[in-house]
């Protein structure tokens, strides 16, 4: 129900909607299709050269979509995900864990939106940059490391053999495989405490709709 001291807005565009779900649908492919691939949990793909192909495939549409996701911040809301404010969003987290222990006040919520100037004073939990940049460098480095060993480009991962014989694995192959197989569950547990956290902040249904009840507050109250 709306309250006084809120305004529906237009929170995600279409747009972006598209590339959020293309990345989350081309993920659990991704987990599922490298879970067989890897043999995780004993699991045994049926056929793992056709495996190994929707994995690939299915890689490629997934960087297409982060790189879109990329743009589109960089171009509509790099002001609320800039690398610049990492270290507001780590100050933030200490703060709400500090608040769900107990050791600290109560972290209000910043979020809030001008309808005087017709745009957000702040579009997100604070945290929500440290999981974007996660995300994003997650990204880069199962890109990578994927990409090298499905093309067996072995000028890259033996250019690492010294550092993996340095952590007593057999050469840069296999810490490949290592780091690849590490980033997927990496990649799994902040999914699902992203998941989390959306349903506890209440944007999910935004996510779909792509609009949501905002708390009005002013530029002028955030400069204070």
């Amino acid at each position: 129900m709306k309250e006084e001291n809120e305004i529906e807005v237009l929170r995600h565009s279409l747009f972006y909607r598209i590339c959020h779900w293309t990345i989350f649908s081309t993920f659990f492919i991704l987990l599922i299709t490298g879970l067989f691939i890897g043999r995780v949990f004993n699991l045994k793909a049926p056929d793992k050269s056709l495996f190994l192909d929707i994995h690939f495939y299915t890689s490629i549409v997934f960087g297409a979509a982060w790189f879109f996701m990329l743009g589109y911040i960089i171009a509509k809301e790099w002001k609320f995900f800039s690398i610049i404010r990492i270290p507001y969003g780590i100050k933030f987290f200490i703060a709400e864990l500090r608040a769900w222990f107990k050791l600290g006040p109560h972290v209000e919520d910043p979020r809030g939106y001008d309808p005087k100037k017709k745009e957000y004073v702040e579009k997100i939990i604070p945290t929500e940059i440290l999981v974007w940049w996660t995300y994003f460098a997650l990204a880069i480095i199962m890109g990578i490391t994927g990409l090298s060993i499905y093309f067996n480009l072995d000028f890259i991962y033996n250019a690492f053999d010294d550092v993996a014989r340095a952590l007593m694995i057999d050469d840069g192959y296999t810490l490949f495989r290592i780091i690849h197989r590490l980033g997927m569950f990496v990649f799994g547990v902040i999914v699902l405490t992203h998941f989390y956290a959306v349903i506890i902040f209440g944007v999910i249904k935004s996510m779909f709709t792509g609009r949501r009840l905002e708390k009005i507050k002013y530029h002028e109250e955030a400069e204070e």
